[in-house]
């Protein structure tokens, strides 16, 4: 399962990527220092390994607090994906709550998964956008 999962990761991260050549993290520079910490701290979790999302939780935090309308590229917006940006920030806030309070490792990676989940909705979005 956690092989799945990694594979999983690994296959949504290739759709930043656009039939252009750029990526979403090109043009998008706070989505991408997001995608830095989250993609760190989600495949360590996908093998069991909850140390690199129990130390970077608040960076992911202040990175999520970052991502704004205002520098969002024009062609993002829409009312869904800001609506999912806005998910992202509140689901990013209860990860970092549920590390502060020490909350079990099940509670974390099942919040962490749904977060992953959000983050990849955001990325599909944003490249049916570009289309």
């Amino acid at each position: 399962m956690k092989i799945i999962k990694s594979l999983f990761a690994f296959a949504t991260f290739f759709t930043f990527n656009t039939s252009s050549g750029h990526s979403i993290t090109d043009i998008w520079p706070q989505i991408k220092a997001y995608h830095e910490i989250m993609s760190k701290t989600f495949l360590s979790s996908a093998e069991g390994n909850l140390i690199p999302i129990k130390t970077y939780s608040e960076l992911l935090l202040e990175k999520a607090e970052a991502l704004s309308v205002e520098n969002m590229p024009e062609t993002f917006r829409s009312p869904k994906l800001i609506e999912s940006l806005v998910i992202l920030k509140k689901e990013t806030k209860t990860v970092n709550e549920l590390v502060q309070q020490k909350a079990s490792d099940d509670e974390i990676s099942i919040a962490l998964g749904k977060l992953n989940q959000t983050f990849h909705k955001i990325a599909g979005m944003c490249q049916a956008e570009k289309k």
